[in-house]
């Protein structure tokens, strides 16, 4: 009993000194991260029943079971998009967003300038930064049919000051770190992989991109974005019959079948970034003892490499992204992290490209 009184004390403390409002959204985060998780897995087989409409498209389409192959991604037949055939395009690269991301047309303003910065660094690239990659169907948050309005208050209780837009970020991130789960997943992660896997090929179509031509593919994958990037690889590969990179920029990532695919992974970490940590813990088949894993023969073959950029954090101002924050070189930690992706681009077109 004396416990239980305690837990009123307690209770009865929090709503004296944060209020109604807050006790409210407390409430509602914890309900919308229960429904999250139940609902999780299932928008990717609802997608796959073809019950759920992709981003685009009136309806979601009929799947059937041969379509687990890499090589039903196939091109849209009309091109969504003028291509720009002024500038003359040597890559193609895609940037997959952290778990803070709501919807294909947001993102956030340290990873825009990072976005801008390798368009100014990389005049011959064309960037792709319009994908959601916690969706299957590339439909954001705010934009979902059943759960929409909801997405839309958190994200402006998000952009407002206060206590209150902590509990909305925490609900936003905590409902994609589960669709980084499913992609995870042994059971669940194939459909919801070869379901971004299609957005990503689509998308690359779209903008030019002509299969069979051996023009290199580089897929940037930021926090979760990193886990559904390499997931992906494992469908996006054959559809493109070309060269892909994938590059992690603190990415929490899986043993995932994408490694093999793959022709290059790189995963930009910091020992200052307990997130990107997660996925040393977390995946029993990256754990050293599983030598013939295939995260550790990647590693010991050298086509996967683990980068140290030095005393980063995941996300913020002192984050990999940070404008202002500086290195022991004077560099910011933006230029920083712009430089080395630009580098390994570079590397990796002249390395793969048939000359």
């Amino acid at each position: 009993m004396t416990v239980f009184f305690y837990l009123l004390d307690g209770i009865s403390a929090f709503f004296k000194t944060f209020g109604v409002e807050l006790l409210f959204l407390v409430a509602m985060l914890i309900f919308s991260v229960l429904i999250a998780g139940v609902l999780a897995p299932l928008g990717a087989l609802s997608w796959w029943a073809g019950w759920a409409r992709r981003k685009g498209n009136a309806a979601g389409g009929e799947a059937t079971e041969a379509e687990t192959e890499a090589e039903a991604l196939v091109p849209p037949v009309i091109l969504a998009q003028p291509v720009d055939t002024t500038r003359p395009v040597e890559h193609f690269i895609v940037y997959l967003s952290g778990i803070a991301d709501i919807s294909a047309t947001f993102l956030q303003a340290i990873e825009l300038g990072y976005v801008n910065a390798l368009e100014e660094a990389l005049p011959s690239a064309h960037i792709i930064d319009d994908i959601f990659a916690f969706s299957v169907t590339n439909v954001g948050l705010t934009e979902e049919d059943r759960m929409g309005r909801f997405w839309h208050w958190m994200k402006q209780i998000n952009s407002r000051p206060g206590k209150a837009a902590v509990f909305s970020r925490i609900a936003i991130n905590g409902r994609n770190m589960l669709q980084v789960a499913v992609s995870a997943d042994s059971r669940y992660g194939p459909v919801f992989n070869y379901g971004t896997a299609n957005t990503i090929f689509q998308n690359v179509i779209e903008a030019g991109y002509v299969p069979g031509s051996g023009m290199p593919v580089t897929l940037i994958g930021y926090s979760g974005g990193g886990q559904v990037g390499l997931a992906s690889a494992q469908y996006l590969k054959p559809a493109l019959d070309g060269p892909l990179q994938v590059i992690s920029v603190g990415g929490v990532m899986s043993d995932s079948a994408g490694i093999d695919a793959a022709d290059e992974i790189i995963h930009l970490d910091s020992k200052l970034d307990p997130i990107q940590a997660l996925g040393d813990y977390l995946f029993p088949r990256r754990w050293p003892l599983a030598r013939s894993s295939r995260w550790n023969r990647a590693l010991a073959s050298g086509k996967l490499r683990r980068i140290d950029m030095g005393p980063m954090l995941h996300s913020g101002p002192q984050g990999y992204f940070g404008p202002d924050a500086v290195l022991a070189d004077g560099r910011s930690h933006r230029d920083a992290t712009v430089a080395l992706t630009v580098e390994l681009i570079n590397s990796f077109r002249a390395r793969t490209v048939k000359r």
